[in-house]
């Protein structure tokens, strides 16, 4: 069996984790980075990467697309969609790193399934967006297709400073997204790692001293936390609504439950088994192998 992890950066922890996994499987995997990606359409269609014709593999496991620009990643998109629709095993389905990558989508997809999550309000109107911030009173702004924490800022209505940056987001991306500003006791979040519909472990992400982002890639500390039955199955349900096989889902404690406030289609593996012990990339080497099996590939 034949298995390819998308990846931009070998030395990632969790790709070197995945590719660990597969090996253990017994799997001949390996590694792709997608700035190769061609697709040729003849009298056929071909897919190929660095010398290798994607249409022989059994399963694809994305770990990072890379990207460049709007044009390239609807490219690679749409291929992993074609690939899937000739039969081959793609992890995450493009369908839900698509809806995972994208805020709006995520936020429409967990609440049509029911699932807490803060109010969000997304426009391309400055005017819009300034009586969406009067009625939050404070929201954060998130990129509509940001990683890692970065370009999140805190407005707070009747900030001068803050209207106008709010007036730049919009004009310098088209739109801004705003979710409603949750204050909690603690600057931690909660992330749940699933795997096929379980819950593998959960982490608290904790702030730096001082600030209010808790993602560990903006200097947030990784802390074992405690499952509940809330917490698995607000974690299981949001990981159903955007239609993944692996994913991060992140959580605030609030005074009326948890709530969820993002799901991330492409998450590192490497703060839950930092804090807990917890390699995920071995359930999802086990999903990846007894699935493509049962394709009859």
């Amino acid at each position: 069996m034949r298995a390819a992890i998308i990846v931009s950066d070998p030395q990632d922890w969790t790709a070197q984790a995945l590719l660990a996994s597969f090996l253990k499987k017994g799997m001949d995997a390996f590694f792709l980075n997608f700035s190769d990606l061609f697709a040729s359409i003849t009298s056929g269609q071909s897919f190929g990467c660095s010398g290798v014709d994607l249409l022989n593999l059994d399963a694809i496991v994305v770990r990072d697309l890379g990207r460049r620009g709007p044009g390239d990643v609807a490219f690679r998109f749409e291929a992993l969609q074609a690939l899937q629709e000739k039969g081959i095993c793609i992890i995450n389905p493009p369908q839900a790193i698509a809806r995972a990558a994208n805020k709006f989508a995520t936020s429409r997809a967990l609440h049509d399934a029911g699932v807490a999550t803060p109010r969000t309000f997304v426009t391309t109107s400055f005017k819009e967006a300034e009586k969406a911030l009067h009625d939050f009173k404070k929201a954060v702004s998130k990129p509509l297709f940001g990683y890692k924490g970065r370009d999140i800022v805190l407005l707070e209505d009747g900030v001068e400073a803050d209207s106008a940056l709010l007036k730049s987001i919009v004009g310098s991306q088209g739109l801004v997204y705003l979710q409603e500003f949750i204050a909690i006791d603690s600057p931690r979040d909660i992330r749940a790692f699933v795997v096929d519909g379980a819950v593998l472990g959960a982490i608290y992400r904790v702030a730096p001293p001082g600030q209010w982002i808790s993602n560990l890639a903006r200097g947030g500390r990784a802390a074992a936390c405690p499952l509940t039955k809330e917490l698995v199955e607000l974690s299981a349900k949001a990981a159903k609504a955007v239609g993944a096989i692996y994913c991060g889902v992140d959580l605030l404690e609030t005074a009326r439950g948890l709530v969820v406030i993002e799901v991330n289609g492409t998450p590192s593996g490497k703060g839950i088994f930092e804090a807990l012990g917890v390699d995920v990339t071995a359930a999802i080497a086990s999903h990846v192998h007894q699935n493509s099996y049962l394709r009859g590939r």
